[in-house]
C-alpha cells in the first residue's frame, strides 16, 4: 500500500527538536544513532591517564596544562577497575565498600589516525556512557562538553580532526556531582557507585555530509501501521535533492520519497502501513518490527551522497483503562521488580545485550513481566534485551531529590536529561513507562512535575507519572503510589502480618478506589532473608562485601557460626510465604494496576537489605525457585480467600475460589480442581469446580468449599491445592487443624511454675523436673514478640520488626505433638505474638534454644521462646510463651502446651545442656521472691 506522506509536517517530541539539541552543546546533543553500518573506528583498547583531583588541568579559559600524561588505563572501564585513586581504609556494614575511591576530574589521551577515506565526511565521536561530565580536546582545540548520565556523549568533530594523520583526542571526564541530584541511582554510593570512566561503545564514526540524522516511530494499532519522522542532516551546506526509501521486514519496499532544499536540517514525516496481517508485540509475544530507511542524494556541485539507517520497533498500546493497565486492548497487571542499579563486580551497569537478556530470563523465570529502573536510566543494551524478551520497562530520570525547587539549574538539567532520554530510547516497544524519579519532596515539587507530564505526553508512545511513591499530581496517567502493603515504613509491630493473624479476604479496594486511573503499589514485598555468607567470595570484583565479612564475625563471636546456614534457610522460607501472601493481596483487589517489589535481588546498600530471593548476582538463593514462585507471580493464579489457617476438627474448613487471569486470553471450559493433602500428599478431601470460560481480570470468582474437619483427630497439617488441569497453573496453601479439646496428660512428677523462685531452684537441687510457663512481664529482654520478618532492615528503620522468624527442629521430642516445620509459618503468629524472646547470650556458646529466635544479621542476638536443660541434679523446660491464658480460645497455644507436658512426662526428656542457677538467674527482671 502506498504510505501516506507529509513533507511539511514537523513533530515535536518530548518537547525538543534534534535542531534544540545542536543549539545546547553543554546541555544538549543528537540522540544515540539508529543502528546503521556506517564506518566506525572502535577507540576501544590502552588510553594514557592522569587524575586531576585539584582541577589543575585546564584554565578557567580552557586552556590545558596537564603535560602529557605518564599512566595508562583501560577503556571501555572505569578508574576502579583500574586501581585509580584513593585505597579504601575502612569497612562498613552499611554497603559494599569500593576499593579505589575517587571522585574528581580524569584525564583520557589517545593517537588515534583517522582513515583518508574519512575526508569531507562527518565525524564524530561517540561515547556510550560517561559519567558523568565529559570535556574534548582534539588536538589541542577544545571542542566543547556533554553532561549526561543516561544517554550517549555525542561530539560532532569534523572541524578539528584530519583524516590521514595522527590526531590526539583528549577527553576530561568529572564524576562530581555536577548538578546535586541527592540520592539517584544514577550516581548513589549505596549501588552502582558514582563512578568515573567511559563504558560501551567508545567510537569515532564516519556519515557523508547528507545523512540520516534519527528514526523515530509511533506505532498506531487503529491505523496498523507506523507513524515514522526522518530528520535528514545537511552538512554539504549547499541544495541538496534526494529520495528516501522505506522498507519493513516481511514487507514490500514503499515508493521512494523525495526531498530537496539547503536547509541544514529536512524533517520527512508520514505513516507506513503494515497491512491487515498485523503482529503485536506484549510479554507473551514479542514480535520485533525493522524499519530500514536507504538514503541517496546529490548536491548542487554533483557531489553524491548515501546512507542507510535501522531501527526496531514493536507494535503495541500500552494504555490505561479506568483502574486498569491494557496492552493492546486487552487487560495486564504489572508484576514488577525494581532495579536499583545493582552491579557489584564492576560498579557500573553492563552494557551488553547477553548479560540484560540474562536478568530479565531470570525475572521472567519468576513470573515478572515488568522492570522499575529506580531514578536511573539503563542503557541501550538493557532496552533492546527487554524487547526480545517481552519485558515492560518503567524508566526513571536521574532524580531523587528532597529539595526540588530550590535550584532552577538542576530542574532545567533534568528537563532536559528526560528530553534525551525519550528521544534516545523511545522507539523500544519494551520502554512503557517514564517518570521523574523516586519519592520526590520540595517548595516546588508539584508544579514542576506537572509542566514535565504536559510537555512528555506530547510523545504518546508511553505513560507517565510525575513521581513513584510521592507526590500524586494532576496529569498523572497513572500513579506509581506508596501505601498498599501490609507494613508501612516505621509501622513498627502495628502492620498487618504483626497485627492479626492471616486472613486472605483482605484486600486493597479501599486504596484503588481512591484514584480512576491505574495504581502500581510502591516498592513492596521487602522482606529479607539472613545474608547467605557462602556468597562471600564471589565479590570478585571493584567493590568488597566487608559488610557481609562483619556480619559473618559478630556471629562467630556470638558463638553461631554454625547456624549460619540454617538461619538463611529458614529464614528464606518464611521470606518466601510474606512474599506470596503480599503478591496474592494484590491479585485479589478488584481494579488493582500491580506492584513493584523493592525487589527480586538483593539491595546491598542503604544499611544492607538481603530482600531478594536471588542475590546480587542474579542467581537463585538455594531456598526457593522460580518454579515455585511462579505459582503465585504469573500471568495466570488461582486464588484463595479464606478467614483463617487455624482451625479445630469441630469445624468446616471454607473459602472461596478466585482466579487472576491477565494472560493472553480468556480460559475456555476451565475446570479448577481442588483438594486437602496429608504432608504424605495423601488426600484428605476434594472437589472441582464447576466448568466455566474464565475471563481476563481478577479476581474472578470461580465458587466456595466446604470441607468437614471431623474427622482429623490429632493435630496435623494438610496443604490445599489448586489446580487448573491442561496447564502449569497450581497454587497450594498449608493449612492446620487441632483437636476441639485435647487428653488430659497425667502431669505426676512434673513441678509446673510461672516464676524462677527460690522454690523452683530448691526443687531443681533435689532432681525435680520443672516445667516453667514465665510470666512475660518477668523476662528481662529487650527483644519482643516479633512475628514478621525484617522489613528493608533495622539500621534504616531503627525499631521492630526485628527478628526473622523461627528456627526449631521439627523432630525434636519436644515437638512431637506440635506440627510444625523448622520455620515461621501461619501458626506460630499466635505463639510468637505472645510471647517474650529470652536473651540467652549468657549461656554457653554451645547451648541452644529448642525454639530459637533468629536475629538480626546487625546484632546477633541468641534468643530463644524455649529451651530445655540440666539445672543441678534437676531438669528444666522453660517457656517464654504465654501458654496459660485463654486456652480454650488458642487452639495452637494449648496444642504446645500439651506436646511438651507429654514431652516431659516421658522417658524422651533428657536434656543435653547444663546450665547454672546464675545463667538463668540473669534471665529474669531482679525482685523479691518467696
Amino acid at each position: 500500500m502506498k504510505p501516506l506522506v507529509t513533507l511539511s509536517i514537523v513533530w515535536v517530541l518530548a518537547g525538543i527538536t534534534p535542531r534544540a539539541w545542536a543549539q545546547s552543546p553543554s546541555a544538549a546533543q543528537p540522540s544515540q544513532p539508529p543502528d546503521r553500518p556506517s564506518n566506525t573506528l572502535s577507540l576501544a583498547g590502552i588510553w594514557k591517564f592522569q587524575l586531576d583531583p585539584f582541577q589543575t588541568g585546564i584554565s578557567s579559559n580552557g586552556v590545558q596544562f596537564l603535560p602529557r600524561m605518564a599512566e595508562e588505563i583501560t577503556l571501555p572501564g572505569s578508574t576502579d577497575q583500574a586501581a585509580k585513586g584513593y585505597r579504601s581504609q575502612s569497612m562498613s556494614s552499611l554497603r559494599l565498600t569500593r576499593l579505589f575511591e575517587y571522585k574528581g576530574a580524569a584525564w583520557y589521551e589517545k593517537e588515534i589516525r583517522v582513515p583518508d577515506s574519512w575526508q569531507g565526511k562527518t565525524i564524530r565521536l561517540f561515547l556510550e556512557r560517561a559519567h558523568w561530565e565529559t570535556a574534548i580536546w582534539i588536538n589541542d582545540h577544545p571542542i566543547g562538553k556533554r553532561q549526561s548520565l543516561s544517554v550517549p556523549h555525542i561530539y560532532d568533530l569534523t572541524p578539528w580532526i584530519v583524516p590521514g594523520q595522527k590526531n590526539i583526542i583528549r577527553i576530561r571526564v568529572d564524576n562530581n556531582m555536577i548538578y546535586n541530584i541527592e540520592y539517584s541511582h544514577a550516581a548513589s554510593a549505596e549501588t552502582q557507585t558514582d563512578w568515573n570512566g567511559i563504558i560501551g561503545r567508545i567510537e569515532l564514526q564516519s556519515f557523508d555530509k547528507v545523512h540520516i540524522g534519527d528514526v523515530q516511530v509511533v506505532p498506531d494499532l487503529t491505523r496498523k501501521g507506523v507513524a515514522y519522522r526522518i530528520p535528514i542532516v545537511n552538512g554539504s551546506k549547499k541544495n541538496i535533492k534526494g529520495q528516501l526509501r522505506l522498507s519493513v521486514d516481511g514487507q514490500p519496499p514503499v515508493p521512494f520519497l523525495p526531498f530537496s532544499g539547503n536547509d541544514s536540517l529536512i524533517e520527512l514525516s508520514g505513516f507506513l502501513s503494515l497491512g491487515d496481517k498485523l503482529s503485536t508485540w506484549d510479554e507473551f509475544h514479542p514480535f520485533l518490527y525493522r524499519l530500514t530507511a536507504v538514503l541517496t542524494s546529490t548536491s548542487e556541485n554533483k557531489a553524491v551522497y548515501t546512507d542507510s539507517a535501522q531501527t526496531q520497533f514493536g507494535m503495541r498500546e500500552f494504555s490505561a483503562d479506568g483502574t486498569r493497565f491494557t496492552i493492546n486492548g486487552r487487560p495486564t497487571f504489572i508484576r514488577g521488580t525494581v532495579n536499583s542499579a545493582e552491579f557489584p563486580l564492576t560498579g557500573y551497569p553492563d552494557m551488553d545485550e547477553t548479560a540484560w537478556r540474562h536478568i530479565f530470563s531470570v525475572c521472567k523465570d519468576y513470573g515478572l513481566n515488568t522492570m522499575r529502573f529506580h531514578s536511573w536510566c539503563p542503557p541501550e543494551a538493557a532496552f533492546a534485551a527487554a524487547d526480545q524478551t517481552g519485558i515492560y520497562l518503567q524508566v526513571e530520570n536521574t532524580d531523587w531529590r528532597f529539595t526540588v525547587g530550590k535550584d532552577t539549574a538542576v530542574n532545567r538539567y533534568l528537563q532536559e536529561e528526560a528530553a534525551r532520554i525519550l528521544t534516545t530510547y523511545g522507539n523500544h516497544p519494551s520502554f512503557t513507562m517514564f517518570c521523574e524519579g523516586n519519592e520526590l519532596v520540595g517548595p516546588s515539587v508539584n508544579d514542576f512535575l506537572i509542566g514535565l507530564l504536559a510537555t512528555w505526553k506530547k510523545d504518546n508512545r508511553h505513560l507517565y507519572t510525575g513521581s513513584s511513591g510521592y507526590p500524586v499530581v494532576a496529569g498523572n496517567q497513572y500513579n506509581d503510589f506508596y501505601g498498599a502493603r501490609p507494613q508501612h515504613w516505621k509501622e513498627g509491630l502495628n502492620g498487618r502480618f504483626n497485627a492479626q493473624p492471616l486472613d486472605t479476604r483482605y484486600d486493597y479496594s479501599g486504596y484503588v478506589r481512591r484514584f480512576t486511573i491505574p495504581m502500581i503499589t510502591h516498592e513492596i514485598g521487602q522482606w529479607c532473608v539472613y545474608p547467605d555468607f557462602d556468597q562471600i567470595p564471589d565479590y570478585i570484583g571493584v567493590l568488597k562485601p566487608y559488610n557481609y565479612e562483619l556480619f559473618r564475625e559478630s556471629l562467630r563471636q556470638h558463638g553461631m557460626a554454625d547456624l549460619a546456614k540454617r538461619f538463611t534457610l529458614a529464614s528464606g522460607r518464611w521470606q518466601v510465604l510474606q512474599k506470596k501472601e503480599e503478591i496474592e493481596s494484590y491479585l485479589r483487589t478488584p481494579g488493582m494496576g500491580g506492584y513493584h517489589l523493592l525487589q527480586l535481588n538483593d539491595f546491598p546498600g542503604q544499611g544492607t537489605a538481603p530482600v531478594g530471593v536471588v542475590d546480587d548476582f542474579w542467581r537463585p538463593k538455594f531456598y526457593s525457585s522460580g518454579e515455585e514462585f511462579r505459582q503465585f507471580q504469573s500471568a495466570q493464579v488461582p486464588l484463595l480467600r479464606t478467614g483463617s489457617f487455624t482451625w479445630t476438627n469441630d469445624q468446616e474448613f471454607t473459602g472461596d475460589i478466585d482466579f487472576a487471569n491477565f494472560g493472553s486470553g480468556p480460559v475456555k471450559d476451565a475446570v479448577i480442581e481442588w483438594d486437602l493433602q496429608y504432608p504424605d500428599g495423601s488426600v484428605y478431601a476434594k472437589g472441582q469446580m464447576p466448568k466455566t470460560t474464565i475471563p481476563l481480570g481478577s479476581p474472578i470468582h470461580l465458587g466456595h468449599i466446604r470441607a468437614t474437619l471431623k474427622n482429623i483427630k490429632k493435630a496435623g497439617s494438610l496443604v490445599f491445592h489448586l489446580r487448573l488441569p491442561g496447564t502449569v497453573c497450581h497454587n497450594q496453601w498449608e493449612l492446620w487443624v487441632y483437636p476441639k479439646s485435647l487428653p488430659p496428660v497425667d502431669t505426676t512428677g512434673l513441678t509446673i511454675a510461672h516464676e524462677w523462685t527460690e522454690a523452683v531452684k530448691a526443687s531443681l537441687r533435689h532432681g525435680a523436673k520443672v516445667l516453667l510457663l514465665a510470666d512475660t512481664t518477668q523476662i528481662r529482654s529487650g527483644a519482643v514478640g516479633v512475628f514478621s520478618g525484617i522489613s528493608w532492615n533495622t539500621v534504616w528503620s531503627g525499631m521492630p520488626p526485628d527478628l526473622l522468624g523461627i528456627l526449631c527442629d521439627p523432630a525434636h521430642p519436644a515437638l512431637a505433638s506440635f506440627p510444625t516445620s523448622f520455620h515461621t509459618s501461619w501458626q506460630w503468629w499466635d505463639i510468637v505474638r505472645h510471647s517474650k524472646p529470652m536473651e540467652l547470650d549468657g549461656t554457653p556458646m554451645e547451648f541452644r534454644p529448642l525454639v530459637q529466635m533468629i536475629p538480626d544479621w546487625n546484632s546477633n542476638k541468641k534468643l530463644g521462646l524455649l529451651f530445655e536443660a540440666r539445672v543441678g541434679k534437676g531438669r528444666l523446660l522453660v517457656s517464654s510463651i504465654d501458654l496459660r491464658a485463654n486456652l480454650e480460645t488458642r487452639p495452637v497455644a494449648a496444642q504446645l502446651l500439651y506436646s511438651l507436658e507429654k514431652y516431659m512426662t516421658s522417658d524422651a526428656f533428657q536434656p543435653a545442656g547444663i546450665l547454672v542457677e546464675s545463667q538463668i538467674d540473669t534471665l529474669f527482671k531482679k525482685g523479691d521472691r518467696p
